[in-house]
């Protein structure tokens, strides 16, 4: 499996709409506190959608599109 990186096209896997270009990848730090400590980081990729608007989005969320 590849790792989604700047520049790829990649698509949601529950919503088909959403399809267009990495623009950012960044770590969301803001996670919950467990029993026996803090969960690890998400990573969180801001996509630059095919009509031009941006929306954010968790990488695991996320998967390739070949075109």
């Amino acid at each position: 499996m590849r790792r989604i990186k700047i520049g790829d096209k990649v698509q949601a896997f529950l919503d088909t709409r959403v399809k267009g270009v990495v623009v950012e990848v960044r770590q969301n730090s803001n996670v919950p506190w467990m029993v026996g400590g803090s969960a690890s980081s998400e990573s969180e990729c801001l996509l630059e959608l095919l009509d031009g608007s941006r929306v954010v989005y968790k990488m695991s969320d996320l998967h390739h599109v070949d075109e």
